[in-house]
């Protein structure tokens, strides 16, 4: 194409892409005449752009915000998700079971958005990811955190993982008992189908602005229990085992 054909900017929501951060090469096309990108080169290339849209978003809105750069920030990385999508810039869809092709042990991350876009978590407002399979439902990744409020734990190849719902963590709404449903359900049927589950941790940045997150590679649920949270209510609990013969983590 004419490069004076090409559109001058996108928009994503409220604000506007310029064209080349927004326009390159499509994900999956040869980056030369006889190469053909690997998976992981692919989700590179949604890193990238990823990146690159989120650079240009966070600058509009911070300029039109007066500078105030951690206001300017928020939610930058739900609308780059979003553009990234609406343009075709995504990989490793739709969600499945199992290892990730391009996403290797060790790999980190900075948003809950990026984790998305790669095909890695999908539900980004959830801690618990899981698909239908001939109408089981069945977990395909969690986002664990050992922050004082979502109380997980890692210990070595071990992850105690807290269950959803139940407004556990929110501050502003009465707790109540976590049920046997949605994520949970999943996780629990993912141990009795003893299929694996992708593990992603989630730690706070050395900086204190958000987080950062790590795959740690595939588990299966080995036991699950009830028990009474800091709430007074109860929460579900999930034990989970890695899988040997992955690499080590660090």
């Amino acid at each position: 194409m004419n490069p004076s054909q090409k559109r001058p900017v996108v928009y994503a929501g409220d604000v506007v892409v310029d064209h080349a951060a927004a326009n390159s090469e499509p994900v999956g096309v040869s980056l030369g005449e006889d190469h053909v990108p690997t998976p992981r080169e692919k989700v590179h290339e949604v890193l990238r752009v990823f990146k690159e849209v989120f650079t240009q978003l966070d600058r509009e809105k911070q300029a039109r915000r007066g500078g105030d750069l951690y206001e300017a920030t928020s939610r930058i990385d739900l609308k780059t998700q979003v553009f990234l999508e609406k343009e075709g810039k995504h990989v490793n869809t739709p969600n499945r079971i199992g290892q990730v092709p391009g996403i290797e042990v060790g790999d980190e991350f900075q948003y809950k958005a990026e984790l998305r876009v790669i095909g890695l978590h999908f539900r980004t407002m959830s801690g618990i990811d899981y698909v239908e399979v001939e109408g089981v439902k069945l977990a395909t990744s969690i986002v664990s955190s050992e922050r004082y409020d979502f109380d997980d734990k890692f210990d070595a190849d071990v992850v105690i993982y807290t269950g959803e719902g139940g407004n556990v963590i929110n501050k502003e709404k009465n707790a109540e008992d976590q049920k046997m449903i949605k994520g949970n359900l999943a996780l629990a049927n993912s141990m009795r189908h003893k299929r694996e589950v992708r593990v992603i941790r989630g730690d706070e940045r050395w900086d204190g602005k958000g987080k950062r997150y790590v795959y740690v590679g595939l588990y299966l649920v080995d036991k699950y229990w009830l028990e009474k949270g800091a709430s007074g209510k109860s929460v579900y609990k999930f034990k989970l085992c890695r899988i040997p013969g992955q690499p080590p983590l660090t």
